[in-house]
């Protein structure tokens, strides 16, 4: 399969010349370090292929970017190509390699064949001592496979997270378990995280309890913000993730109208995820209600400001369960359970089943709930303190550099 995979390179780029242009700065970038090899310092390939890896790796790529003793790969996975070239422009932030975005192919193994062997190449040219991929995409196992077939040393950003199955979330679950396997080193978020690695015999010496790049990104940002004047009247909703396509994104929707139903002041905010399986559905049962806003995805600075003003928040994201507790914002979500169970401890967040009157009542009884602090960043937080770049820069330094100069 493997070796059948690489007759799709070069990617069917929809524009022919840009993607000259991208492989040929990608082959500069090459080529500069099997020139300066010898001489130069360890070098690290980050890859990423998403919006939440671009906001998460943001914090730990200005770090290596800077480091005078580490030198820095960015790599553009294609998984979303456009959107991770924008997210991580926000930051100011360029990638160094960019291979064109995947082929729309009808399975998922398939597309998982073809980013191995993209990024295998990658590994292959630059031959790194380390690559680090973080949380549980496409692009995060496509990336542990590659290192495993290159000897390539394996760090896994926001390792350990778990559900109580296997296929549930799919794929997401499935992969942060395979990754496990592969990784050599273990950035755990959290203690429950930590402690889902230990169940499943990960030498302990490998797992470092660092806390989420996520809240890293959300400090800087709200250090930074003016504080969002809070609304009564807004409900900001986003829906992405598998479980929620199709019917279940109907579900989701008849809730919404039943609540501005019951709520008559309310707006909906509702910015649309580009995939169809979610985007159809929601456009045809929305686009004409007068109670819903339905725009483009929003940069990350403008959906933490509405994140921090609105009523409430219906979310199946991840990164949302992260950054609400923080922001003092209700967020429900629409899913049956959930990897990150310290969320739900804050009283910030609460799971809701795929049910129409589930979730309006959940909504209603949100909306109608006193005020509470919000959840201060700072050693008592559930997702650790804003410092997780610290201890990774940390722990790679103290791993390449005695290797490098022993």
């Amino acid at each position: 399969m493997l070796s059948s995979a690489r007759k799709w390179w070069p990617l069917l780029a929809r524009d022919p010349d840009a993607m000259q242009r991208v492989l040929a700065r990608s082959r500069s970038v090459a080529s500069s370090f099997e020139k300066g090899r010898a001489c130069s310092p360890p070098v690290i390939v980050i890859v990423a292929g998403t919006r939440p890896e671009c906001i998460k790796l943001s914090p730990l790529v200005r770090r290596l970017a800077s480091h005078d003793r580490l030198r820095l790969v960015l790599v553009n996975s294609g998984q979303h190509c456009l959107a991770v070239r924008r997210t991580f422009a926000e930051f100011d932030i360029r990638c160094d390699i960019e291979l064109a975005e995947i082929p729309q192919f009808d399975w998922l193994g398939a597309s998982h064949d073809h980013l191995r062997v993209e990024l295998r190449a990658v590994l292959d040219r630059i031959k790194p001592a380390m690559l680090i991929v973080q949380g549980d995409t496409l692009t995060a196992y496509s990336g542990a496979r590659a290192a495993h077939d290159t000897s390539t040393v394996l760090a896994h950003v926001e390792a350990g997270l778990r559900t109580d199955t296997i296929s549930d979330p799919f794929p997401e679950e499935w992969f942060r378990r395979r990754i496990a396997r592969y990784a050599s080193i273990h950035f755990s978020p959290s203690a429950s995280a930590t402690r889902n690695l230990l169940a499943e015999e990960v030498d302990a010496g490998s797992i470092h309890q660092v806390g989420n790049t996520g809240v890293d990104s959300l400090r800087m940002l709200l250090a930074e913000m003016r504080p969002a004047a809070r609304t009564r009247d807004t409900v900001l909703v986003t829906l992405h993730r598998r479980e929620n396509h199709d019917r279940n994104a109907g579900i989701v929707c008849d809730a919404l109208i039943a609540l501005t139903v019951a709520r008559p002041n309310l707006r909906v905010l509702f910015p649309i995820h580009p995939n169809p399986r979610v985007s159809a559905t929601i456009r045809r049962r929305l686009e004409a209600h007068p109670a819903f806003d339905l725009v483009a995805p929003m940069s990350y600075r403008d959906f933490v400001f509405q994140a921090a003003a609105a009523a409430l928040i219906i979310s199946d994201s991840g990164g949302v369960q992260e950054e609400a507790p923080h922001l003092g914002t209700h967020l429900l979500v629409p899913r049956c359970n959930t990897e990150r169970p310290e969320g739900i401890e804050t009283g910030w967040v609460k799971l809701v089943r795929a049910d129409s009157n589930a979730i309006l009542e959940a909504a209603l009884e949100k909306l109608s709930a006193p005020t509470m602090r919000p959840v201060p960043i700072d050693a008592h937080a559930p997702f650790g303190d804003g410092n997780a770049t610290d201890r990774i820069v940390y722990v790679v330094e103290q791993t390449l550099l005695q290797q490098a100069y022993a």
